[in-house]
Order: structure tokens, then sequence, then C-alpha cells
């Protein structure tokens, strides 16, 4: 369970984000004094601290938490080489979200005021929250309606969601068909970052096949239909190789990129 959706994804996403986001945070802080400490240690103490108070809330929100979701949160402290004292206060913060008094919306606030203008922070909380969702091998209703609660209050498009969502559920599911050399595959995946950067507006146009006039309901449409036509669980269901689902997860990942990049440009 833990070598699985977590090592996949923890290894090549969630190092691999944090360390963009920290560089971003440099270059953005270079020139300027420091008044309230290193920026970078704030921020990644209040993306602990709200990743595993989340992670504790959607554990809980099935009504109890398994022995694997305890595992899968506990993977991540690994994976996140907390030292003592930082795993300690994951702990207390896994604690305190599966309280029923558990303030959700204020905990979102806060974390949208400190990590805001990053969204590689935001995918990596999503990933992780989904690996613990995941962990009983199938998702609740009830879990998946609290991940759709959390998005919706962060400012996450419901197609952007579901995009990760498909995205994770098809790498989770190559892993566990692949067969033998897992820890080979493994350990190539951490190593290879996908190529889906839009470096250009007039690019992300191109991607979705739209001219700069498009409308904002011509983009959506575009970006929907686009997303079904190569949409990863088509060739799940076929026993696509694993080189085939890569392609189409690429491909998916690219139009996402794209579909941002307009959206941010036009505000909406």
């Amino acid at each position: 369970m833990v070598g699985g959706p977590v090592g996949a994804l923890l290894g090549a996403a969630v190092g691999h984000n944090f360390d963009q986001a920290q560089s971003q945070d440099e270059r953005e802080t270079a020139g300027f004094p420091e008044r309230d400490g290193d920026p970078r240690k704030r921020i990644g103490d209040a993306f602990h601290s709200t990743a595993f108070q989340l992670m504790g809330h959607v554990a809980k929100a099935d009504g109890r938490v398994s022995d694997r979701e305890i595992a899968t949160a506990r993977a991540v402290m690994d994976r996140l080489r907390l030292d003592p004292g930082q795993r300690q206060a994951a702990i207390d913060d896994f604690t305190a979200g599966k309280q029923p008094d558990f303030d959700l919306d204020a905990v979102l606030k806060a974390f949208q005021r400190t990590c805001r203008g990053r969204p590689a922070l935001l995918q990596q909380l999503l990933e992780l929250l989904l690996n613990v969702a995941y962990a009983d091998q199938s998702l609740h209703p009830h879990t998946h309606a609290r991940l759709l609660y959390i998005t919706d209050r962060l400012g996450i498009h419901r197609l952007q969601f579901e995009a990760l969502h498909t995205l994770f559920r098809t790498q989770r599911w190559a892993r566990q068909n692949q067969g033998g050399g897992g820890e080979t595959h493994d350990r190539q995946a951490r190593g290879r970052h996908p190529a889906t950067a839009v470096g250009s507006l007039a690019q992300a146009y191109t991607v979705l096949g739209l001219r700069r006039e498009a409308t904002p309901d011509e983009i959506k449409l575009a970006y929907r239909r686009l997303l079904k036509q190569h949409h990863p669980d088509k060739l799940a269901g076929r026993n696509a190789s694993l080189t085939e689902l890569a392609r189409a997860t690429e491909k998916t990942r690219e139009l996402t990129a794209a579909y941002d990049r307009i959206r941010e440009a036009r505000g909406f």
C-alpha cells in the first residue's frame, strides 16, 4: 500500500513541487529584508500543519479512521523527512483534524493567505489528501464529498480537481496492474518529471485548438471535450500498456496546464 501511489506521487511530485514553491518564494523575496524570519520556513510550516490537519479530517469523513489511513499519514511523514519535532506536530495536527469541532473553513482560509500564488503547493496538498482518501482501496462517498468541499473552498475549479483525480486513479491502477519490476519502475517514475509546462499564452490557446478571441464558454467547452477525448480511464478500461497510459496522462496534464494558463490570464 505505502509503496504504491504514495511512493509514486510523493516521490515524483511532493518533493519536486515543494522545491518549485521554495524557488518561487526565493525569487519573490529576493532583495527584500526579512521581517518575520525565513519565509520558506513559514510557508513550509503552514503547509505541513494544514496538510496533516486535512488528512485527519478526510480520514474521519467516513466515520472512522482506519489503520491503513494512519499508515498512509505516517508514510507521508517519512517521505517529507520530518524531524522528531515536526513529526510530533504532524501527529497532533492529524489528531486535531479528526475532531468534531475542527474548524475546516478557518484552516482553509489561513492556508490560502499563506500560500496564495503557489499552485504547486495546492497540487501537492490535493495529492496528499487523495492518498489518504484511497488508503482503504476505495473512495467512500462521504470522503469524496469532503474532498469536493475542500477544493471548492480553496478556489480550485471542479474540472481541475477531476483532472488531478483522474491522473491519481490512473497511476494507482497502473501500479496495481504493472506486474513485475515494480521497484525498478517506481525508481524510474520518481526520477522523471513530465514535460507539461505551457510556456506562453499563445501556446496554451494552440494546445486547446482555440483562437485568442474565444469566449470563456468556448474555452471551457473545448477543455471538457479534449479532456474527455484523452481521458486515461478510457485506456485503463481497455487494458492499455503503461506507455499508452503515460502518454494519455501527459496529454491530460498538458490540457489542464493550458486551461489554467488561459483561465488565469482571462480571469474566470
